[in-house]
């Protein structure tokens, strides 16, 4: 049934079957993601990584942060990696060069979070678009034969279920990925805060 629709549909459905195959991996990656690594950023993990942060030595929160896959524990992992002092021994004339290791990891992190973003937005532009140009080619071809023949009957019939076809996949494939495109926004911003927070614990180690 689904192939019937798919062919009465015209040749903007392989634009919009394209944009939904590229919308689902999407989706499903970022699921991936948020769904076992971001997890292991849990809120009894979060209380003893900032407690660490505060009181203890820079080999100890190695040790705590180094086996998780979150984004947090990955920008305290690389930062106290590249640094080659105690937090406590940091000077202000250190400070600098700590923040731009601690800038550099959250961008860092921060793109790939984002990573594959554009392409889901695209396709929650894209889609709509595909489906209209493909009503109004099936307009066309309906007004195109009312006006050739009185005896047209299949051909206006086909070019308006190519018009409705392609609305219709049109709109289911971007209503679902807007969906998804804003609920991942919405986790990755919530992510950035909490870098955000790790990195203002980071820097109140250093001695002012």
């Amino acid at each position: 049934m689904l192939l019937h629709y798919f062919i009465a549909g015209g040749i903007f459905m392989w634009g919009i079957l394209l944009a939904s195959i590229c919308g689902v991996a999407v989706i499903l990656e970022k699921l991936w993601i948020f769904s076992t690594k971001e997890r292991e950023f849990t809120k009894e993990y979060r209380k003893q990584l900032f407690k660490a942060l505060k009181t203890e030595s820079r080999e100890k929160i190695i040790e705590i942060v180094k086996p998780k896959r979150d984004s947090v524990s990955r920008i305290v992992t690389k930062t106290m990696e590249n640094i080659d002092l105690e937090l406590d021994k940091i000077e202000e004339s250190e400070r600098e060069y700590l923040e731009e290791i601690i800038r550099e990891a959250v961008l860092a992190q921060t793109g790939k979070l984002e990573k594959g973003m554009w392409l889901l937005g695209a396709v929650v532009n894209t889609a709509p678009q595909l489906g209209l140009l493909g009503t109004v080619t099936g307009m066309i071809t309906s007004f195109s034969a009312l006006s050739a023949s009185a005896e047209s009957s299949k051909i206006v019939a086909a070019g308006i279920s190519e018009a409705l076809y392609t609305t219709a996949f049109g709109l289911i494939v971007a209503i679902p990925s807007l969906i998804f495109y804003n609920y991942f926004n919405r986790r990755i911003d919530a992510i950035a805060l909490e870098m955000e927070r790790t990195a203002l614990h980071i820097m109140g180690r250093v001695k002012k």
